[in-house]
């Protein structure tokens, strides 16, 4: 070998190295990705029916998805799905609906704020577009494009695909009860590179005042993004599990259910169509219907008893990651007249302060069917009627409500109620809270000392650091090596003199926790409402070295009162430097923000 090829080869084993190096050297920093909660968007009845149609499987936009309505729908939502490749990328995704005028949605990964575009984990969006006045009797096609290649985005932009909801009238038809949700839970394990902060195996969604088991005909939907076949994973309805066990056990653990398997329509034995990274599935759950109802998803179980699902080796136990999105339950009621069937959620109240207008809202639901004409809420405090509102019952039979008033000093009961004629149902049209009023709040937060949890579990981590003494002697060798050769072009020998360098020191600097892997932890904080009111809901901010690690919702707390979260961390055992905000977006009215803060170096064993 001539000084010149060993020079060219010698280059590309420090580029490696050099790759190597900052690739495997561990990042603390985390991002909360767990996703949006499935939450109820449409509901109620029709003489009619629910339908959906798709078009399904990742691939390059522009996409289309063609169908047949029997008439104009009552309520309709388009959802796609959209791979961001990350969460830090921006761009956009557009519709068309017969031909319209395209609807452009901007995707702001992390920072997204649109209450209709649910984005969760590495950038998986599930966008939802309310097409009620667009839709129509006969053929309906959506198209759909995204920025994909496009010079100013960064998003990957590839389509999971497109769903259609639509509930349509039909005079030949039961009465049919409804129930449509929306969300993005992000079930996820440790992920392919073991470095996930978090574990968040299951979610669920409960679905009230479906109509008696025993004189209904049911159906569950639901839609998974980002499933893998190969990998189980598992819907349960009130307990039990839905689908059938899978038969290949050369693949699968014995017992094991793979419902997202990239092929929709199989998971009750049928043979199914391929969609890659999408499973769409309807179950009959007829016999299994209650008054009140529980979706679970599980991303995997622990089949073996060794306290971890697994998502590798020759027969996986669960998903390294797999997003529910929608759910549909429909339930038929032959012989049933439609009618209202109003209730009200638990009110709250926002700028509840003495002497001040405070907000009372609460939510109405309409699990009947929608009345002709306004209807009347009439909000109470301590018994009291104090203002009364008329409202336009929504389409999507869900819907908030509000109404100002001015509050004392002391302990309040307030009260929302609807007044619908006809309603099938009176005895949940009312719903009632307490809250104390007084001065304006004060939040201050403390931070606790981390607590080392797991650590025996990830001893192991795949993410370990190589061996230094090992990197470190070929970077040396290599800088001694070129600075001997002394080949054309000194710029470049220079430079990579200064790599082989750059290895070496960098990896003496790598501390040995960071060869040691990530541990996961937790960070006690402490969280206090120093004010003489109570306060809603907040988020609580937490940065680890400088970089925000994650977020955590906050219902609210009582006036004079104190609360711990317990924030999940998955880092490097050192000293890191922590910073915690309480309402670091000024949700709420505070008197002294100076304390809403905390931060500090603090070892994590």
């Amino acid at each position: 070998m001539n000084s010149m090829n060993l020079f060219d080869f010698t280059y590309a084993c420090l580029c490696a190295l050099i790759v190597f190096t900052f690739i495997t050297t561990p990042v603390s920093a985390i991002y909360d990705f767990e996703g949006i909660p499935l939450h109820t968007a449409a509901q109620g009845e029709v003489r009619g029916e629910v339908l959906t149609f798709g078009t399904y499987g990742l691939t390059a936009p522009p996409i289309e998805c063609t169908f047949a309505l029997p008439a104009k729908p009552t309520w309709a939502r388009v959802y796609t799905g959209i791979w961001g490749g990350t969460e830090r990328y921006t761009g956009w995704e557009e519709i068309s609906v017969n031909n319209a005028v395209p609807a452009r949605r901007e995707l702001f990964g992390k920072d997204d704020r649109h209450p209709e575009t649910f984005v969760s984990g590495y950038g998986v969006y599930w966008v939802a577009h309310d097409c009620t006045d667009q839709l129509r009797g006969g053929k309906n096609t959506i198209k759909l494009t995204t920025s994909r290649g496009q010079p100013e985005s960064r998003i990957d932009g590839r389509s999971y695909g497109i769903f259609v909801v639509a509930v349509v009238e039909d005079a030949a038809k039961p009465v049919t009860r409804y129930w449509i949700a929306e969300g993005n839970e992000n079930l996820h394990g440790e992920g392919w590179a073991g470095t996930n902060p978090t574990r968040h195996d299951t979610c669920e969604l409960i679905l009230e005042k479906a109509p008696p088991a025993e004189k209904a005909a049911a159906d569950l939907t639901v839609v998974l993004l980002a499933s893998t076949k190969g990998q189980p994973d598992y819907v349960l309805f009130n307990g039990e599990d839905l689908g059938v066990p899978v038969t290949d056990l050369s693949l699968y653990p014995e017992g094991a259910r793979d419902i997202g398997n990239e092929r929709i329509g199989d998971a009750t034995g049928g043979a199914g169509v391929e969609a890659r990274y999408v499973d769409v599935e309807t179950f009959d759950v007829g016999s299994l219907l209650k008054d009140t109802n529980r979706i679970v998803f599980e991303r995997g179980r622990d089949l073996n008893g060794d306290g971890e699902i697994s998502t590798t080796g020759s027969k996986p136990e669960g998903e390294d990651y797999i997003h529910p999105c929608s759910v549909i339950l429909t339930a038929r009621r032959p012989g049933a007249s439609p009618a209202p069937d109003f209730s009200v959620d638990a009110p709250t109240a926002t700028g509840a302060y003495a002497g001040e207008e405070a907000t009372i809202w609460a939510t109405m639901r309409n699990y009947g069917t929608r009345p002709d004409g306004k209807i009347g809420v009439v909000f109470s405090v301590d018994g009291k009627p104090v203002k009364m509102v008329e409202v336009e019952p929504a389409r999507s039979g869900v819907q908030q409500v509000e109404a100002g008033v001015t509050l004392a000093e002391g302990r309040h009961t307030i009260t929302v109620r609807v007044d619908a004629g006809g309603d099938a149902d009176p005895t949940d049209n009312e719903a009632s809270a307490q809250l104390t009023v007084g001065t304006v709040p004060d939040l201050s937060v403390v931070i606790g000392a981390p607590v080392r949890a797991g650590a025996e579990a990830h001893a192991a981590s795949p993410q370990q650091s190589p061996a230094p003494l090992v990197a470190l002697v070929a970077g040396l060798s290599l800088a001694a090596l070129l600075a001997a050769m002394r080949p054309p072009g000194g710029k470049t020998a220079v430079i990579l003199v200064a790599g082989a360098g750059i290895v070496a020191v960098s990896l003496l600097a790598v501390p040995p926790a960071a060869a040691a892997g990530y541990l996961d932890y937790t960070i006690p904080v402490t969280i206090k409402n120093g004010g003489g009111s109570d306060v809603g809901a907040f988020d609580l901010t937490i940065y680890l070295d400088g970089d925000k690690a994650a977020v955590k919702h906050v219902d609210g707390i009582g006036a004079g009162a104190t609360v711990t979260i317990d924030v999940p961390l998955y880092t490097t055992p050192r000293k890191h430097r922590l910073r915690v905000v309480a309402d670091e977006r000024g949700a709420i009215k505070d008197s002294n923000r100076a304390n809403n803060a905390a931060e500090g170096e603090y070892v994590f064993p």
